[in-house]
């Protein structure tokens, strides 16, 4: 069973994440998309190679560090962090205790509930990671380009 503690260096926060919080993270970058049951040798190859997108559940700070639990006094005061399917933030322990299948925040489910559109995040066909859409650099009309941010040389 793959186990490992990633910490924060803006907050100090140390959290132990198991193999099934590994690969939910991962997947929130949008890596493992092809894969339902990947093997941990892979998993972890891209936790190391991908750690410095991971954010942090507390600041938000982008990039964490990767390290081998200390001992298995890290499960003490854990707690299991769930992560909207939308938006990617923390959903509050609270709403997770009051309804334990609760997949998105409270502001994306409000959107959800009043038939308004989620803008659900796109990923890149060739290689799975988030697609942006960003400026062109172009004189006059100001128009948009669908950028991979995983692979600079995936061309949408």
């Amino acid at each position: 069973m793959l186990t490992v503690q990633l910490s924060c260096s803006k907050c100090d926060r140390q959290t132990c994440c198991s193999a099934a919080e590994i690969e939910q993270r991962l997947r929130s970058l949008g890596l493992l998309r092809r894969a339902p049951d990947p093997p941990p040798d892979l998993v972890s190859e891209l936790l190391t190679a991908h750690a410095c997108r991971l954010k942090c559940d507390v600041c938000g700070a982008v990039g964490l560090a990767v390290g081998k639990p200390v001992e298995d006094d890290c499960w003490g005061d854990w707690q299991q962090v769930v992560v909207c399917e939308v938006c990617k933030k923390p959903i509050p322990a609270e709403r997770v205790e009051v309804f334990p299948d609760a997949k998105r925040c409270v502001d994306c489910q409000g959107i959800a509930d009043r038939g308004e559109d989620v803008e659900e995040p796109e990923f890149c066909p060739k290689c799975g990671s988030l697609v942006e859409l960003r400026v062109s650099r172009g004189a006059g009309i100001t128009r948009y380009k669908r950028f991979c941010t995983g692979n600079p040389a995936c061309r949408l």
